[in-house]
């Protein structure tokens, strides 16, 4: 159940990320402190699903300031699923550990969701993907004239780091990864179970997101296994007349 006095649930989810969780955390504070700042209530949640020792450590002294979860999962999906699970908002947003926030991220996706929040999951306008990869990833709004759902059969439209009402979130959970089963991109799946529910996905103009690009990664070993996402009506045509 929400608390209506919590307007967000902002969770930065860590793995085995190390010292690479020390700008994460910081981006993720300030984005916070503007939000407050703009008179929103934000509580921020701490995910570590199966942290090393050094992740661990970079969140040390900031227990006292945010509820940190210890999760056991393995899966990149499945801890979202937990912190939606404790989420005391009405919307929750989502920061990967070796990731940044634009400061304005949770004020911009909260106006966009604000208006119709039962519709719309909160996307930046741009991720600007660094480290192993240099290279700029645009979000289409799925209300605009040149968006083709077509598309999703092929390649993903947008990032996981998305902005939702947290009951979106909790009726259309994040699916596994099985990668022995060849299926992955937890984050494409969402985003046609969701479209096909009738949500749109919208980027909140003005924001980007800072996406950092390793060679070790589950997006690196997803993409190795030779992964597709999970089928859905979009995927499997059924949309179609």
């Amino acid at each position: 159940m929400n608390n209506r006095n919590i307007d967000i649930t902002a969770v930065l989810n860590g793995h085995k990320e190390g010292l690479l969780a020390g700008p994460a955390l910081t981006s993720f504070e300030r984005a916070i402190g503007l939000a407050r700042d703009a008179g929103l209530e934000v509580e921020g949640m701490i995910v570590l699903d199966r942290p090393d020792a050094a992740t661990r450590l970079q969140f040390a002294s900031v227990e006292s300031r945010y509820e940190i979860v210890v999760t056991d999962h393995g899966d990149p999906g499945l801890a979202r699923n937990s912190a939606v699970a404790a989420a005391n908002g009405i919307f929750t947003s989502f920061l990967d550990g070796d990731d940044l926030w634009s400061p304005n991220w949770l004020v911009a996706a909260h106006q966009l969701c604000a208006d119709e929040p039962e519709v719309t999951v909160a996307h930046s306008e741009v991720n600007i993907v660094f480290g192993e990869q240099r290279l700029l990833w645009w979000h289409i709004d799925s209300r605009s004239a040149i968006f083709d759902p077509d598309f999703l059969r092929f390649n993903n439209y947008w990032d996981a780091m998305a902005f939702a009402a947290t009951d979106i979130f909790r009726r259309h959970p994040f699916a596994a990864t099985n990668l022995q089963l060849g299926y992955g991109y937890e984050d494409w799946h969402w985003n046609c179970a969701t479209l096909n529910a009738g949500i749109d996905h919208r980027p909140a103009l003005g924001t980007a997101h800072f996406k950092r690009r390793r060679k070790v990664s589950q997006l690196a070993m997803t993409n190795a296994a030779n992964s597709i996402a999970l089928p859905t009506p979009l995927s499997s045509y059924g949309w179609m007349p």
